[in-house]
């Protein structure tokens, strides 16, 4: 395969997207791979990525392609999962302790830390609007985290992604406890568990 059908499939694959490391790890040179961003009026939205014009640009994906250790949590997760219908107006995301987030406060996106142990509880992958995937924290840890983070959330949020999680066919109460457990929330959790199920 040559490299610009190479290009053509990671531009399609990526959804209008092309990152130089990937078309580097194709065997593509980097030479190559700039000519064709420019013959393509490509537009450039972070170090190594580049946007066909006729793309949507994709804020989640950029932020992740940007950030790689981030995970989509909380409201930015539970709109993702469908677990609720409001778009959250800045991204949500959650960090291990330590991790420096000051570029990314200082862009509007609302940062949580956790203890190392606990950042990759419950990782999964989930897709954007756009169909580009993403880090995220599956149901049962997004359902954890606004538990312990109640306080801190809208109460229609919270009582419409509790709800439609318990009525979900693919919940996963298993799950759900043993991070509830590891997390320190076990009898808050139960609580719901009880009056919802």
């Amino acid at each position: 395969m040559d490299g610009k059908m190479i290009l053509d499939k990671l531009l399609e694959e990526k959804n209008g997207y092309i990152r130089l490391i990937d078309a580097l790890n194709e065997g593509v040179s980097k030479y190559m791979v700039l000519n064709y961003i420019r013959r393509n009026e490509m537009e450039k939205v972070a170090p190594g990525v580049y946007i066909s014009s006729d793309a949507w640009e994709d804020k989640l994906y950029l932020l992740q392609l940007r950030n790689r250790k981030i995970i989509f949590s909380h409201e930015s997760a539970l709109y993702i999962h469908n677990l609720s219908d409001r778009e959250p107006f800045s991204p949500v995301i959650t960090v291990g302790r330590g991790y420096n987030a000051k570029h990314l406060k200082d862009n509007s996106v609302v940062v949580h830390t956790v203890r190392p142990e606990w950042l990759e509880l419950g990782l999964a992958q989930g897709q954007t609007f756009t169909g580009n995937t993403v880090r995220i924290y599956d149901k049962e840890r997004c359902i954890c985290d606004i538990i312990k983070n109640k306080n801190n959330m809208d109460i229609q949020v919270f009582q419409t992604a509790l709800t439609t999680y318990f009525s979900d066919s693919e919940k996963n109460i298993h799950n759900l406890m043993k991070y509830a457990d590891i997390m320190g929330i076990s009898d808050k959790v139960r609580q719901y568990t009880e009056v919802l199920l």
